[in-house]
C-alpha cells in the first residue's frame, strides 16, 4: 500500500486534496446538485438514523420524490471496510418526468431533502446526512482521504476537467467539510501542513 507523508487520526492524507483545482463554491444554481445523481454508499447502521427522521424528510420532498421508505435504500448492504461497521449500504435512485435518474433524496431543485429537514428542524444542516455527501470532492478509500476523481469526471460544473471553473484549492474549498470530518483539532493540523509545504507553490493543479 502507498504511504503518504501526513496522517491523521489514523487516516493517511493524500497531498493531491492541496493542489487539485476546485470552483468556488458548491452552487446547485449552477450545477443542479449534479454529484447526487447516482445516490450514496453509507455505513449501514446510519441508515438508522435517517429513518427516525422519515416524516420531517418526507415533508419536504417535492410531488416526483417518492415518500415510500421502502423504495429509499437498496435492500442488500455489501461488505466494505472503508465504514465502520464494515458494511455499506446505498440510497436508491428514482426517474425524473424528465427522465434523469437522481438519488431519491434529491428534489427537483437540485437540493438534499435530508439536509433541507435537517435546517427546518433546528438540527445542524449534516446532522443526518451521509457522510460521503457531505464531503464531495474529497473521499476516503482504504483509510486515505483524497480527491475523487472518478466521481468528478462525470460532473459537468466542478469535475476535473473543468479547470476554467477552478478558482481555489479543494483543501481550501472543504474548510467547513473537513472540519465537520475531522474535527477543529483535524483541520488545524491539516492547515499547519498546507501552510507550510504548499501556500506558496502554484495555486492548483
Amino acid at each position: 500500500m502507498k504511504e503518504y507523508p501526513i496522517e491523521y487520526n489514523g487516516i493517511q492524507i493524500d497531498p493531491i486534496i492541496f493542489t487539485q483545482g476546485f470552483v468556488p463554491g458548491c452552487n446547485v444554481k449552477i450545477c443542479h446538485g449534479q454529484c447526487c445523481d447516482w445516490g450514496v454508499l453509507m455505513d449501514k447502521p446510519f441508515k438508522e438514523i435517517i429513518m427516525k427522521f422519515e416524516d420531517e424528510i418526507i415533508a419536504v420532498m417535492d410531488e416526483n420524490q417518492p415518500k415510500d421508505t421502502a423504495k429509499w435504500f437498496e435492500t442488500e448492504p455489501e461488505e466494505d471496510t472503508d465504514f465502520p461497521s464494515g458494511w455499506a449500504i446505498g440510497t436508491e435512485v428514482y426517474v425524473t418526468p424528465q427522465g434523469n435518474t437522481q438519488c431519491v433524496f434529491k428534489d427537483k431543485r437540485g437540493f438534499c431533502s435530508i439536509q433541507v429537514a435537517a435546517n427546518n428542524n433546528h438540527m445542524h444542516k449534516w446532522a443526518i446526512k451521509p457522510k460521503y455527501c457531505i464531503m464531495y470532492p474529497l473521499t476516503i478509500i482504504e483509510n486515505v482521504l483524497t480527491y475523487d476523481d472518478e466521481h468528478s469526471t462525470k460532473l459537468d460544473y466542478c469535475g476535473i476537467h473543468k479547470k476554467e471553473n477552478f478558482s481555489q484549492t479543494v483543501f481550501e474549498a472543504m474548510t467547513e467539510e473537513i472540519t465537520f470530518i475531522l474535527g477543529a483539532d483535524g483541520f488545524a493540523y491539516l492547515n499547519d501542513y498546507y501552510q507550510k509545504h504548499y501556500k506558496h507553490k502554484k495555486k492548483f493543479s
